[in-house]
């Protein structure tokens, strides 16, 4: 396997700046640092799983974008 400095996504070469703790596509071709992502995942699945329950028991839209507000809210805070 290649160095993750030569390696080239799907979305074409890394052009950051900042490489964090994990090599670059070393679990797959379409996601660059895939452990951080599935991290990640965690802090929004919650968010938007309480988005969908507002929709579907007639809630008003203010709760949804609480929930909405939360996703990116907590997304940003991570990432510092």
């Amino acid at each position: 396997m290649a160095p993750a400095a030569d390696r080239e996504g799907y979305w074409g070469p890394t052009t950051s700046t900042l490489d964090w703790c994990e090599e670059n596509y070393s679990v797959t071709w379409y996601i660059a640092e895939f452990w951080n992502t599935v991290s990640n995942l965690i802090m929004i699945i919650p968010p938007m799983f309480g988005a969908i329950q507002s929709v579907r028991d007639g809630l008003e839209k203010r709760y949804i974008a609480s929930y909405l507000a939360l996703t990116d809210g907590v997304s940003l805070c991570r990432r510092g």
